[in-house]
């Protein structure tokens, strides 16, 4: 699939798929498969074009037969009233058609494919590229709004008093109603809130850090026969359910699930439990040190006996919270974040780690602490 993801229209690649997903994507192989497919690649960059064999196009419309599908897998507990916001992207209009088969009112926004994005990037993480959906969820009346990314892989979801709800919850909402199905394991990024995973804990499900990034969710999910894995940056997968992909339209679908079986969904967002944490700071590393200095930092907290997590990056326990620094998969960047429990927890959390990291080598600016608030 040629897909550049939720980047920026400038940018571009491909996205491979197989029969068997190990043939590509799993998480043992894809670092080195990806680079024997890189060195392929820049062998055909030097081919003469009269030596690359034809190629077959083949036209072929899965939608109605998709549609089906989905509508057989999963029904809704009342007619609800949507928009939705594809973002010009490829989902088009696509979700529309099938909430509509599942009886709700649906209306949909930027639904012509345009992939120079003139209304806003498709990404649901960033605050920015939501305003306008919660304006039309708020103007139309409308029981809640999704916005998916460009590729279809992640939603986001917009409540009835036109607010955006957080990863966390949104990753709280799917593991309850997951976990309520079958009691059993789930998979989680490692910038889950601890509220999630004390939330999981009293429902008496296990929880399991994984990568964060969702092939190695899925893995996971596979490998360790998990009832539901996922990301705050919302990839989803539903083993009960479904295939193990994270299809942004059966996660929107799954979502509107909960919605129907709701009094008011605004007001359960709302009762979920909360923790304080800081804005994720974004700390500009460069690509060939920024992964020694993660191992630099691993090494240090062993070193002094810090009790920390270790499956990607660094993620520290404290008396009343966390903090965590990893390495972006996708840019120059290690990203960091910090949870307590109160607002005086997590200021001392942030303390405490912001030296840390600093004492390893974790290049984090004066407007990094800034953002913090810290001096």
């Amino acid at each position: 699939m040629i897909s550049g993801s939720h980047n920026p229209s400038h940018h571009n690649g491909l996205t491979y798929h197989a029969r068997k997903a190990a043939d590509v994507a799993s998480e043992e192989l894809m670092g080195e498969s990806l680079q024997e497919l890189k060195r392929l690649a820049q062998k055909l960059e030097m081919a003469v074009p009269s030596i690359i064999p034809d190629g077959k196009i083949t036209k072929f419309d899965p939608s109605q037969e998709y549609i089906d599908y989905i509508a057989s897998r999963i029904k809704i507990g009342r007619p609800l009233k949507i928009v939705l916001d594809t973002g010009n992207g490829a989902c088009g209009y696509l979700p529309q058609k099938v909430f509509e088969r599942l009886g709700c009112r649906v209306e949909t926004m930027y639904g012509d494919f345009d992939g120079t994005f003139p209304h806003h990037l498709p990404d649901p993480y960033v605050e920015a590229n939501r305003k306008d959906l919660e304006k039309r969820v708020l103007e139309s009346g409308a029981d809640m709004g999704f916005i998916y990314d460009t590729d279809g892989d992640r939603v986001g979801i917009i409540d009835k008093r036109g607010r955006a709800a957080n990863g966390d919850d949104t990753l709280l909402v799917l593991a309850r109603q997951a976990v309520a199905q079958k009691n059993g394991l789930v998979v989680h990024c490692m910038r889950a809130s601890k509220a999630f995973i004390d939330d999981m804990k009293q429902l008496g499900a296990t929880t399991m850090f994984s990568v964060s990034h969702h092939n190695a969710i899925r893995d996971n999910v596979k490998k360790f026969n998990a009832v539901f894995g996922g990301e705050i940056t919302f990839h989803y997968a539903f083993p009960q359910d479904y295939y193990l992909v994270d299809d942004a339209i059966f996660a929107s679908i799954k979502l509107a699930q909960v919605a129907a079986d709701k009094p008011d969904f605004a007001v359960y967002i709302d009762s979920l439990p909360h923790y304080c944490a800081s804005p994720e700071l974004n700390v500009a590393c460069a690509d060939d040190i920024k992964f020694g200095i993660i191992a630099d930092l691993q090494n240090y907290l062993r070193k002094n006996n810090y009790d920390f997590i270790d499956v990607d990056g660094a993620r520290i326990n404290f008396k009343n919270g966390w903090a965590l620094a990893r390495c972006s998969n996708t840019a120059p960047i290690i990203k960091c974040k910090f949870e307590g429990e109160t607002p005086e927890a997590l200021r001392e959390i942030e303390e405490k780690a912001v030296a840390i990291f600093k004492e390893v080598g974790i290049p984090i600016s004066e407007t990094d602490c800034k953002t913090l608030g810290l001096k």
